[in-house]
C-alpha cells in the first residue's frame, strides 16, 4: 500500500483554509471529548432527580459509548463516498439537537434515548475530523495539524469536569446540556461556511449492507459485554455470551469484507505493516490508559485524601503538557520523520507508568508532578506521530474517512476494554489488600486508604506490560523503515 501522492494546493488561500478547517473540527472534537466527563460528574445528581439506581443512570454514558462506537466505521465509509463536510456538518447539527433534547428530558429513559441520538452526531464528527485535517494540511505539515487537533482533546478533558462541577453548583443538571448548545450551533455554522465541499465518487453509491450490520452488531455486543465485567465479573456467563457473540459477528464481518466489491473497511490496508502495527500500537495504548484515567483519582482522593478540586488540578498537569507537546511533536515528525517520535512517546508513557510504582500515601508531590509531566510528554509525542503521519500517511486520499473512523473506533474500544478490566481487577485487589491489612491489625478507616496504592500498583503491571509491547512495535517499525530507506539511498531498494 502506498501513500497518497495526490498534489495538494499550496496557495495562500489554501494555507488560510487549513487553519479554518482545523478550528472547525477542533471545536467539534473538544465538544465530543468534553461530553463524557461533564456527564459522568452528574451521576449522583441524576440518581436523586430521577429516583433511579446507579446501574440505570450509568446507561446515560453506556448507551452513548455503544451507539457512537458501533456506528463509526460505517459513518467513515459514508464520508468517503458522499463527502466528509456533509457528514461532519450534519453530525454537529444532530449533536446540538441532542444536547437540547437531553436538557428537556423528563424521565431517565428519555435522557438515555436522547443521549443515543446525540451519540450518532458525535460519531459523525469524530470519525471524520482527522480525515478533514489531514486533507486540509500539506503532506509535510500533517503531523503539525493533528498535533494541534490533539489540543482540543486535552482541552475537552480539562474543561469537562471543571465546567460540570460549576454548573451543577450554580444551576441544575439540565444546564450541563443546554449551556453547551450555543457552542454546538456555532460549530455547525462554522462547518457550513468554512469547510470546503469534498470531491465525491461519480458512480452510484453502494453500501455493504451485510458488512454494516455485522460490524455494528459485533462492536456493539463486544463493547457491551466488556462493559458488564465490572458488574458481573469475568466469569459471568452473560459476559461470555455477549463478548462471544460480538467476536462471532466481527469474524463474520471480516469474511464478508474479503468478498465485498465495495467494503466498509478495505482489509488490504492491514497488509501494510506500517498501518497495521500503528493500529495495534494505538489500541494497546488506550487499553493501557485506564490505570491512570480511572485509578489515579482514587489514589489522589481516597488514598492521599485530597479534595476533588485539588486532584483535578493535579491531573490537569498531564493534559496541559500534552497540549504543549502535541503540536511540537507533530511539527518535528513532519521534519524528521514520525518513527522515532512515536517510539519516544511510547517509551515515555511506559516509563511514567513504571515510576508510578513508587506512589504511596506519603509520596511527595515533588515526585508525583514530574511523573505526570513525563506522562504528558509521552502522550503528546506518541499520538500525533502515530496517528497523523503513520496511519493517515499510509492510506490514499479516498480512504481517509475509513482510516479516521478506524482511529476513533480503536480509541473507543481500547478505552472500554481497559476500563472494564482495570475497574474489575482494581476492585478485587483492594478487597485482598484490605483483608491483609486487617490481619495486621490496621483499623478499617486506615485500611481503606492504605489499600489503594498497592491495588494501584497491581493494575499498573498490565499497563506497563502493554506499553512495552507498544514501544517494541514502534521501535522495530522505525528500525525497519530506517534500514529500508538507507538501502534505497544506496541504490539497493
Amino acid at each position: 500500500m502506498t501513500s497518497d501522492t495526490t498534489h495538494r494546493d499550496h496557495s495562500p488561500a489554501h494555507d488560510t483554509y487549513k487553519w479554518k478547517a482545523l478550528l472547525t473540527v477542533a471545536l467539534g472534537t473538544m465538544m465530543a471529548t468534553m461530553d463524557a466527563s461533564i456527564t459522568n460528574i452528574a451521576f449522583p445528581v441524576l440518581t436523586k432527580v430521577f429516583k433511579a439506581d446507579l446501574t440505570t443512570v450509568v446507561w446515560v454514558t453506556v448507551a452513548y459509548v455503544l451507539v457512537s462506537t458501533s456506528s463509526m466505521l460505517i459513518i467513515g465509509k459514508i464520508g468517503d463516498l458522499t463527502g466528509r463536510k456533509r457528514i461532519y456538518a450534519i453530525g454537529m447539527g444532530i449533536f446540538t439537537l441532542g444536547l437540547l433534547a437531553c436538557s428537556m428530558a423528563n424521565t431517565i429513559e428519555q435522557l438515555i434515548f436522547f443521549r443515543s441520538l446525540q451519540a450518532v452526531g458525535a460519531a459523525m464528527t469524530v470519525s471524520t475530523s482527522t480525515a478533514i485535517v489531514t486533507e486540509a494540511f500539506p503532506k509535510n505539515e500533517v503531523g503539525r495539524g493533528i498535533g494541534f487537533l490533539g489540543i482540543s482533546v486535552s482541552v475537552g478533558f480539562i474543561i469537562g469536569p471543571i465546567l460540570g462541577g460549576f454548573l451543577l453548583d450554580w444551576l441544575d443538571w439540565r444546564s450541563i446540556f443546554y449551556v453547551r448548545a450555543p457552542v454546538g450551533l456555532a460549530g455547525f455554522i462554522l462547518a457550513l461556511f468554512l469547510l470546503k465541499m469534498d470531491q465525491v465518487r461519480k458512480r452510484g453509491i453502494k453500501l455493504d449492507l451485510m458488512g454494516t450490520l455485522t460490524s455494528s452488531a459485533g462492536i456493539f455486543l463486544f463493547v457491551f459485554g466488556v462493559s458488564q465485567i465490572r458488574q458481573y465479573g469475568l466469569s459471568s456467563p452473560l459476559v461470555h455470551l455477549l463478548v462471544g457473540l460480538g467476536l462471532v459477528f466481527i469474524t463474520m464481518f471480516i469474511l464478508i469484507e474479503r468478498q465485498a466489491k465495495d467494503p466498509i473497511v478495505d482489509l488490504a490496508l492491514f497488509k501494510n505493516k506500517v498501518f497495521s502495527s500503528a493500529m495495534w500500537a494505538l489500541l494497546l495504548t488506550f487499553v493501557a490508559a485506564p490505570p491512570y484515567i480511572l485509578v489515579m483519582p482514587f489514589y489522589l482522593i481516597q488514598g492521599r485524601l485530597m479534595n476533588p478540586s485539588q486532584a483535578g488540578m493535579l491531573m490537569a498537569v498531564t493534559s496541559v503538557v500534552t497540549m504543549v507537546i502535541g503540536p511540537l511533536s507533530g511539527s518535528l515528525s513532519d521534519r524528521y520523520g514520525p518513527f522515532r517520535f512515536s517510539a519516544i512517546g511510547a517509551g515515555a508513557i511506559g516509563a511514567s507508568y513504571c515510576l508510578m510504582f513508587a506512589f504511596d500515601v506519603n509520596t511527595p508531590l515533588t515526585f508525583v508532578i514530574p511523573v505526570l509531566l513525563l506522562l504528558g510528554i509521552g502522550i503528546g509525542s506518541f499520538h500525533p506521530s502515530n496517528n497523523s503521519i503513520i496511519i493517515m500517511g499510509s492510506v490514499s486520499r479516498a480512504r481517509l474517512g475509513t482510516a479516521s473512523a478506524l482511529i476513533a473506533t480503536q480509541r473507543q474500544v481500547g478505552i472500554a476494554v481497559g476500563m472494564a478490566v482495570t475497574s474489575t481487577f482494581f476492585s478485587a485487589r483492594i478487597i485482598v489488600h484490605k483483608a491483609t491489612l486487617h490481619l495486621e491489625g490496621v483499623c478499617d478507616t486506615s485500611a481503606e486508604s492504605l489499600s489503594i496504592p498497592p491495588a494501584f500498583h497491581d493494575v499498573l503491571i498490565l499497563a506497563v506490560s502493554l506499553q512495552i509491547i507498544v514501544f517494541l512495535l514502534c521501535f522495530v517499525r522505525g528500525r525497519k523503515t530506517t534500514s529500508r530507506a538507507g538501502r534505497v539511498i544506496k541504490g539497493e531498494g
